[in-house]
């Protein structure tokens, strides 16, 4: 499920680069320059921001700090590259803006992740807020894509539910096979089902899927018109090669 992430600010940041005692519960906006002077240099603070959102990772020094393995984050907002993996000046940027809808979520993870782990201090002016912290075109982008990205995990996930994955096993000597049980795919259930290789709406390659072979089709649960043949006329399935119609497990050929 997707769930809002609700920060309480306990102080900003001024007198924060000299380690001093900082103010009350108002919300410090951040400039550009004023972020790159958390890197931790000198046995200072180091912060990072991502999506926008400033965190002081201080605690994580040895991983963030001076000649950590991620101080390249330390001072920016490189949202970009928490999920693309290019750590360089060119992907170290606050620009989602080509980020597919999965990278989207997986970024919203990693934003989860340091608001659960580490103190959040305010917001940063770029490509997701101004000066004033209000929201900018770059954070109405996010939060339409993570929005389109959980249905996306949500449709996936009922199709899922619907044709439960099957088991599986290959060798490169005698070929494999996949086959279904009541709990195969992770899927727990009251019935077993048939492989089938299944189409999904939208991918290329079919994936092994338990389909039930009694009762409605999936698409019309609710119908009382129908044969009693569960999903095996389903036109996104196929049967297996060498495989019977009511077969359990069906072998696979050598490749």
């Amino acid at each position: 499920m997707c769930r809002s992430l609700v920060h309480k600010v306990f102080n900003s940041l001024k007198g924060y680069a000299d380690g001093g005692d900082v103010g009350g519960p108002k919300l410090r906006v951040l400039t550009r320059e004023e972020l790159s002077r958390y890197k931790g240099e000198n046995g200072g603070k180091v912060c990072l921001a991502i999506v926008g959102d400033v965190y002081d990772v201080s605690k994580g020094r040895k991983h963030y700090g001076p000649g950590g393995g991620y101080s390249f984050f330390s001072g920016i907002d490189g949202s970009a590259a928490f999920v693309t993996g290019e750590f360089t000046a060119e992907g170290l940027v606050d620009d989602i803006s080509n980020l597919s809808n999965q990278e989207i979520l997986g970024l919203e993870n990693w934003k989860s992740f340091y608001a659960k782990d580490y103190k959040y201090i305010g917001k940063v002016e770029g490509a997701f807020y101004d000066k004033e912290g209000r929201e900018l075109d770059m954070m109405r982008l996010y939060k339409k894509k993570l929005e389109a990205a959980m249905l996306e995990k949500d449709l996936i996930e009922n199709d899922r539910q619907l044709f439960p994955p099957c088991n599986s096993e290959w060798s490169q000597d005698s070929g494999g096979r996949v086959w279904c049980s009541p709990k195969s795919g992770g899927v727990s259930r009251d019935w077993i089902g048939v492989p089938r290789m299944y189409y999904a709406v939208g991918s290329s390659k079919p994936r092994c899927a338990c389909i039930r072979t009694s009762g409605p089709p999936s698409h019309d649960i609710e119908s009382n018109s129908h044969k009693n043949r569960g999903d095996l006329d389903n036109p996104n399935l196929s049967l297996y090669p060498q495989c019977s119609e009511y077969s359990d497990s069906c072998p696979l050929p050598k490749t």
